[in-house]
């Protein structure tokens, strides 16, 4: 646990000591221990991992609040569904933090979810890698959308099991790898 802004986060850190580090912001409901295999197959390719639990008090200055307190400077984000859309705002707005971009249905904040509903109009544009995992055709829609807004490479990757992190662990962790790989 550690806390930030006056409350506490669940806030998991495993791997190397000098790996270079992953930062997971989670989905809404899934303790950060929910990421265990996806960390496991990470840990095994030198990476070290944050998992930051959700809480809809977080925002992006308490994530870096978090990040400051574990020594973190530079770190690849993740972000999964809910936790996917703090991942955005970070990524447009923390150049300086952030070396690339995993969202797991989730698009830019400027882009209508499916329900049509803008999160922020005036978020900027990422300007980091970016890959988008989809699992569904509405998210789909809304990761061709989003490529307008990053000035970086973008990928579009279809989930190929159900979504869920138990059956799509080899493929997040791949693209995850991926990514790092790639700044």
């Amino acid at each position: 646990m550690v806390t930030v802004d006056g409350f506490g986060v669940p806030v998991e850190v495993a791997g190397p000591e000098k790996g270079s580090v992953v930062v997971v912001l989670g989905a809404a409901h899934q303790a950060p221990a929910a990421y265990d295999p996806v960390c496991q197959r990470l840990h095994t390719a030198s990476l070290r991992t944050v998992v930051i639990g959700p809480d809809p008090r977080l925002t992006g200055k308490s994530v870096v609040g978090i990040l400051d307190s574990l020594d973190v400077r530079w770190a690849l984000l993740v972000g999964d569904r809910l936790g996917g859309e703090l991942a955005w705002e970070l990524a447009a707005t923390r150049l300086d933090r952030f070396i690339g971009l995993v969202a797991v249905d989730r698009g830019h904040p400027r882009v209508a979810d499916p329900a049509g509903v803008i999160r922020d109009e005036h978020c900027p544009p990422v300007e980091l890698n970016t890959t988008v995992l989809v699992s569904t055709k509405a998210a789909r829609a809304m990761a061709v959308a989003s490529q307008r807004f990053v000035y970086g490479e973008y990928r579009i990757v279809d989930l190929l099991g159900r979504r869920n992190a138990a059956e799509s662990t080899a493929q997040l962790a791949t693209e995850i790898v991926m990514r790092t790989s790639t700044w």
